[in-house]
């Protein structure tokens, strides 16, 4: 029994020797496995991109808008300045603008037609409707049948909110 516990006393003294060993190994390579992990990106806060940028969400960066165009309400996309209508609309800076014809300086509300407007333009190139009037493509008159108004500032219909 001696040499049997003889022998167990060498092979804990190794067991714990071995143990501090992989200890001291693991805590001299942390500090290169942890310079090898880090990395560092610019970022750029949204409300600090210009008029004609937008905020690249995936790139954390500000990005200039295409032609005719200026960032959204939200800064996260481009849309086409006033007096231009979309042409297409990809997000970001893949938006497509062209140039509303002169009689024409008004767009939709959804910025994809140009339109006469017979008053005043809105800072966004929306027409802007005198009070008690509406703008629309096609609405519905008290009796229910429909009445068309494409480019024209029509008095709203009794009944109509």
């Amino acid at each position: 029994m001696a040499t049997r516990g003889g022998a167990e006393v060498p092979m804990a003294a190794w067991s714990l020797l071995s143990a501090r060993a992989v200890t001291v190994s693991l805590l001299l390579s942390l500090p290169r496995f942890l310079q090898a992990q880090t990395f560092s990106f610019p970022f750029q806060q949204p409300e600090k991109c210009d008029n004609n940028q937008y905020f690249d969400i995936s790139a954390l960066s500000c990005v200039p808008c295409g032609a005719n165009q200026r960032q959204d309400a939200r800064g996260t996309s481009c849309v086409c300045l006033p007096g231009f209508q979309m042409i297409s609309n990809n997000g970001g800076p893949a938006v497509i603008c062209k140039k509303c014809p002169e009689n024409m300086k008004g767009v939709t509300e959804d910025g994809w037609n140009c339109i006469s407007c017979p008053s005043d333009l809105t800072a966004e190139g929306k027409c802007q409707c005198p009070a008690g009037h509406i703008l629309g493509s096609c609405s519905v008159t008290q009796a229910g049948g429909p009445w068309h108004d494409h480019s024209s500032l029509q008095p709203r219909p009794p009944g109509l909110k």
